[in-house]
C-alpha cells in the first residue's frame, strides 16, 4: 500500500515538473521556509552545558525555560533585548534577589550568543514548550510559528 501511494506522489510530482516546464512563465512556488533542523533539539544543545551541571527535575525545567526565553529574545534586533529581558523578567522580580536577577540575565546572554553562533538562520519563535523527564531521558516538544517578516528586516 505505501509503495502504491509512493509511486502515486511520484507520479504526481512528475506531472507538476513537466507542466512547469511547458509553461516557463509560471512561476515555481517558494521553497519551504521551515527550519530543516528540529528546534526541541537545538533548545537541547543550548542548554546542554546547563543541564550537565544539573539532574533536578525543577532545575532541568527551569534551564530549558530560560533556555527558552533566551532563543526567543535572540529573534529580536540588538537594541530591543533589553528591553524585552525587562518585559519578561517584570513578573520575576517580586520573586528573585539582585544576585539572582544578575546570574539570570548573565546566562541569557550567553545563551544568546550561543543561538546566534550556533543557529543563526533559524527565524522561528517558540510558543510552546513541554519537557518530560523519564529515566533520566529528556524529551521535549516546541510548538513554533516563524517570525514575520517586518521583524527579520530589522534583525542582524
Amino acid at each position: 500500500m505505501a509503495r502504491k501511494r509512493q509511486s502515486k506522489h511520484t507520479r504526481k510530482a512528475v506531472k507538476r515538473q513537466r507542466s512547469a516546464w511547458s509553461k516557463p512563465w509560471v512561476s515555481s512556488p517558494p521553497q519551504q521556509t521551515r527550519p530543516t533542523i528540529k528546534i526541541s533539539e537545538a533548545i537541547l544543545t543550548l542548554a546542554d552545558p546547563l543541564l550537565t551541571q544539573y539532574r533536578e527535575s525543577h532545575r532541568m525545567q527551569a534551564i530549558i525555560a530560560v533556555a527558552v526565553m533566551a532563543w526567543n529574545i535572540a529573534l529580536f534586533p540588538d537594541d530591543e533585548h533589553a528591553q524585552v529581558q525587562g518585559m519578561l523578567l517584570e513578573s520575576l522580580l517580586s520573586q528573585l534577589s539582585g544576585e539572582d536577577v544578575g546570574v539570570l540575565l548573565r546566562t541569557l546572554d550567553t545563551l544568546i550568543a550561543r543561538k546566534r553562533l550556533l543557529y543563526p538562520h533559524v527565524r522561528e519563535y517558540i510558543l510552546t514548550h513541554q519537557l518530560s523527564l523519564v529515566d533520566n531521558k529528556i524529551t521535549l516538544t516546541v510548538g513554533t510559528a516563524p517570525v514575520p517578516e517586518k521583524i527579520q528586516r530589522r534583525a542582524p
